[in-house]
């Protein structure tokens, strides 16, 4: 793009242009480059000189101010801070234009109309001007020019030109009348490559559809020119996902054309292109899961679209038969994943130490021991544990889907790449691995010690009831339904214990919250009370003062999250298979009731002196 636009002469500079030309040929990569591949060039040219000619002269100064200007990085949709340094380490950092002083704004702004190179241009002018003199219009004008000046091709807009010109916009269309002629212009001429014969890269073009967004100075009928432009080039595409981009960009011009139904059919259109991807895909080793992905992608942008759409356009029975696709991939999903076991532990030392430990004993403090003969997860050195394994990890570049035994997707999880490794990240992968934990704690301890106890007493309910009577957790009016659920549990009938124990856990916890004056109700607009559930109530922060941090994760774990056991959740809407309510989290959870009602008794019991007579 050239201008008409004239510059004030500079000052002596002692600077010879021809040397950024000679540099950027022996770097060889065009003459479209980005500054900061040049700076360590620049710093060697000013160090050659400097040898021949001495620090001071004019020259040596001029290649330090431009090594120096090209070293940042630009990051042009940030008008505050439009630089970031090159290089970070150990709390240090590159030069950024906020260190130079007046003498090198000065001296650079000199430099900048003598430059021939418009990347470089664009840089130094941008820095005098920006942290220098902005009064000086023809400086903001050079910058903004230069930046313009990178053509519009597919190389030159990869390397440098698509942040030239997101950069150069942003000086313009905060700059007023003068500016905003200028970004007309650059819009004219972003919108006539979008819509020429021969297109560059589609890629390019979608970046370019995004670029001409943020200049506002499109028409309605330019906007609809270009989104079915846009929407023609996504259908004559063969890679997908460049495809969905375009397809994505029609349907954002449509809405800016105020089209709603055109911008529905591109919608439509990005559907049929992840079903095309999803159906690519089944077939091979492991496909399922991947074409389930795109499966999901094709119901979301159809449920996306208003209702009046999809019944006028025969979206609904398309919609439906996508779903049921889903269903069947997921369960194809299930039989394609690998069963990955580690060589077997031997448990056989721990299940005669836990039968031992209750073996013998008085029926209440059988039940006492019962309780004791596992411990909860110590949250505190379980989150150090898995920050340390987690840590260096290469399995926490990649996102993780959590399928239930029915093929339901119920969670889903990020890779870190790069995120925060805070606790909130380290404990849900410490509920991700909860039902593994708790499998070999079942039947290591728990179940062969409550083998041992039922073999040796008989548990009669008048005595189960006398212990939920006596025991200060259990809510008055309840005591019989504690009384049979434990009562099940000791009998070996899990089914039937986690039936009636599950929801009276939940209401347990509300009360004991209650009673340290805790509001368990969700109030809505219209005064309407409504009590919270268990889930809800485990995320107040009162949970982990009342209950404390352990019990409240493990309940968590084991109640409510999808990624751990989520008996609560299935249990409550009949998603409990027979094997469920036999396994391992079914005992685990009778275990937990079991402990809130036995041991405020032992602690009462221990306080009193009592002997080891029965009850």
């Amino acid at each position: 793009m050239t201008s008409d636009h004239t510059y004030d002469a500079p000052g002596p500079t002692g600077f010879d242009p021809a040397c950024l030309a000679e540099l950027v040929d022996e770097i060889g990569e065009g003459p479209y480059l980005p500054p900061e591949r040049l700076a360590f060039g620049l710093e060697r040219l000013a160090a050659e000189t400097d040898e021949s000619a001495g620090e001071a002269s004019a020259r040596c100064k001029a290649l330090q101010v431009l090594a120096r200007v090209c070293s940042p990085m630009l990051v042009p949709d940030n008008w505050n801070e439009p630089f970031e340094p090159m290089i970070r380490m150990d709390g240090r950092r590159s030069v950024l234009p906020e260190d130079f002083s007046e003498e090198e704004l000065s001296l650079l702004a000199d430099i900048a109309p003598q430059v021939i190179e418009p990347t470089i241009r664009a840089r130094a002018a941008d820095v005098a001007w920006a942290y220098g003199d902005r009064q000086n219009q023809a400086m903001w004008q050079l910058a903004v020019d230069s930046y313009f000046a990178v053509p519009l091709d597919p190389e030159s807009w990869m390397d440098v030109g698509k942040d030239s010109y997101r950069r150069g916009l942003e000086l313009a269309l905060r700059r007023g009348k003068p500016g905003v002629a200028l970004a007309q212009g650059v819009a004219d001429r972003l919108l006539d490559l979008v819509l020429a014969p021969e297109v560059p890269d589609r890629w390019m073009l979608v970046e370019v559809s995004e670029l001409l967004a943020t200049t506002r100075r499109l028409d309605g009928g330019q906007a609809e020119a270009l989104a079915e432009r846009l929407l023609e080039l996504a259908s004559g595409s063969d890679a997908p996902r460049r495809a969905r981009a375009l397809a994505r960009e029609a349907s954002s011009w449509f809405q800016s054309a105020k089209l709603p139904d055109r911008a529905h059919h591109a919608t439509e259109v990005i559907a049929e292109l992840y079903l095309d991807e999803a159906e690519s895909r089944l077939g091979g080793d492991a496909g399922a899961m991947v074409a389930g992905h795109f499966l999901e992608k094709a119901i979301s942008m159809l449920r996306g679209l208003p209702r009046r759409y999809r019944s006028a356009h025969g979206v609904e029975p398309w919609l439906r038969s996508l779903q049921a696709l889903l269903a069947d991939v997921r369960e194809e999903s299930l039989e394609q994943m690998m069963v990955i076991s580690s060589d077997p532990i031997d448990i056989t030392a721990i299940v005669a130490q836990s039968q031992a430990f209750v073996v013998g004993r008085t029926r209440l403090d059988a039940l006492i021991r019962l309780t004791s003969v596992a411990r909860l997860t110590d949250l505190d050195q379980a989150v150090i544990d898995e920050r340390t394994r987690l840590t260096g990890s290469l399995s926490q570049l990649f996102g993780g889907v959590t399928y239930s035994h029915d093929a339901r997707k119920v969670a889903t999880h990020g890779g870190l790449s790069g995120a925060e490794l805070t606790d909130d990240v380290v404990e849900a992968e410490l509920v991700g691995s909860f039902p593994q934990r708790i499998g070999l704690t079942v039947q290591a301890q728990i179940y062969p010690a409550l083998q041992t106890i039922a073999f040796e007493h008989r548990w009669d309910l008048p005595f189960l009831t006398m212990l939920c009577v006596e025991s200060p957790l259990v809510p008055p009016g309840h005591e019989q339904l504690w009384a049979r659920g434990l009562q099940h549990g000791l009998a070996g009938d899990f089914p039937s214990a986690i039936s009636v124990l599950v929801p009276q856990l939940e209401e347990l916890i509300r009360q004991h919250f209650k009673s340290h004056q805790v509001f368990t109700r969700h109030v809505a607009d219209d005064g309407v009370e409504k009590e919270k559930s268990i889930g809800a109530l485990l995320e107040m922060y009162e949970a982990t003062d009342l209950l404390g941090a352990n019990l409240a994760f493990e309940l968590r774990a084991l109640l409510v999250e999808q990624r751990g056991s989520n008996l609560r959740n299935d249990l409550a809407h009949g998603l409990l298979t027979d094997a469920q309510t036999w396994g391992s989290a079914a005992v685990y959870a009778w275990w937990h009731c079991l402990r809130l009602v036995v041991l405020p008794l032992a602690s009462m019991r221990q306080q009193e002196g009592a002997t080891d007579a029965d009850v």
